[in-house]
């Protein structure tokens, strides 16, 4: 998930390499602007589908998966222009404090739940679940349809943590990044259409396995090695020239969403899966350029930077919040949607102010002396 970026670069030099002035302001904030409202827009993405709206849940978990590669490697980038190095085990253990205490806090009230009131656990689900291996299990037997069947998608995210790290490092140089990237993410596409139209395999391989998806993680991986490089600026001038064209890629994404609703995975594995990523990547560029307009506006608003922040507890409890809260609304049909709204909200709050921050509060203690090399 995405974590604070503090001052970078001195923004009059990213303009004389030719940035967009309002591009070279937005990468060079403490807090990358627009990025917190975009996970909350993919949280509740996933919240509306799981509450049986006709919106493209996938959608959320892709973007949440572009977010991740693209704000981890920022971070990597700027530990090793400041340190001169990156440090593995510093950066698996600030993950750690990250992603492991709400995840198994929400594994052993599943788990502890399903046993006490004697309700089906499904035992090899809960141990893939647990070991961050889910994504296969699920891949190969199929979903269960328990409140563990979204962890696949973090355990896609985790082994990405595992590995992106180390292949960061032996690469070297940004270029060398780059064109690794890029073929990469080629073979991975090119793969998951075999997958798809010569192997004809079932849609929840290509859907949840990770190496069916770590594409997707990769595009923001490239998006942020080649913003840091200074490549590309042409893309960067056309897409970032008005904040009317954040317009057009959301109205992408509604239209690629909506053949997503329509065609399901004959679309969303195959088409979809290509031209999404690109237009989050697009989206995140150019909400980063326009925090104070149109849509940047909206996805800085407080309540949505709130909602941001507490987006990794809020797709954490959403897959058993929504059912419960059903039951409570069922009296008062038309205050359905607000009363999981409510209380997908109030268990995520409780989860990160209870247990996140907490956690997040020791991750000071791995940081970098102040007297590191830059």
């Amino acid at each position: 998930m995405i974590d604070t970026v503090r001052k970078a670069d001195n923004i009059p030099r990213l303009e004389a390499r030719g940035f967009p002035a309002p591009l070279a302001a937005g990468l060079a904030k403490e807090h990358l602007p627009s990025l917190d409202g975009v996970r909350a827009i993919a949280a509740f993405l996933v919240v509306f589908f799981h509450a049986g709206l006709p919106l493209p849940g996938s959608l959320g978990v892709l973007a949440f998966f572009v977010l991740s590669g693209f704000l981890i490697t920022w971070l990597l980038l700027r530990e090793e222009e400041r340190y001169g190095a990156v440090s593995l085990k510093q950066f698996y253990v600030r993950r750690s404090l990250r992603i492991f205490p709400a995840f198994y806090v929400y594994w052993l009230v599943v788990v502890g739940t399903l046993l006490l009131l004697h309700k089906r656990l499904v035992i090899a689900q809960a141990i893939c679940s647990f070991f961050y291996l889910n994504d296969y299990y699920q891949a190969i037997f199929g979903d269960p349809n328990t409140g563990l069947s979204h962890t696949w998608s973090l355990g896609v995210e985790e082994q990405f943590y595992l590995i992106w790290p180390v292949v960061f490092i032996l690469l070297g140089a940004n270029r060398r990044r780059i064109r690794f990237l890029a073929w990469a993410i080629a073979a991975t596409v090119a793969y998951r259409e075999a997958l798809v139209f010569v192997f004809r395999l079932h849609q929840g391989y290509t859907y949840e396995a990770f190496d069916a998806r770590a594409d997707h993680l990769m595009i923001g991986c490239l998006l942020a090695v080649v913003l840091r490089e200074r490549a590309a600026l042409g893309v960067w001038q056309r897409i970032c020239v008005s904040p009317v064209l954040v317009w057009v890629t959301v109205a992408l994404l509604c239209v690629s969403g909506a053949l997503t609703v329509a065609y399901g995975a004959n679309y969303r594995d195959t088409l979809g899966s290509v031209a999404d990523p690109i237009l989050v990547a697009i989206l995140l560029v150019q909400t980063i350029t326009w925090p104070a307009e149109g849509v940047g506006a909206a996805l800085n608003w407080r309540w949505m930077r709130y909602l941001g922040a507490i987006s990794y507890s809020i797709y954490l409890y959403q897959q058993i919040v929504v059912g419960e809260m059903e039951k409570v609304a069922r009296p008062w049909p038309w205050l359905r949607l607000p009363v999981i709204v409510a209380g997908v909200i109030a268990a995520a709050s409780f989860s990160y102010w209870v247990v996140e921050r907490p956690a997040l509060s020791l991750r000071g203690r791995f940081g970098r002396p102040r007297h590191a090399v830059v």
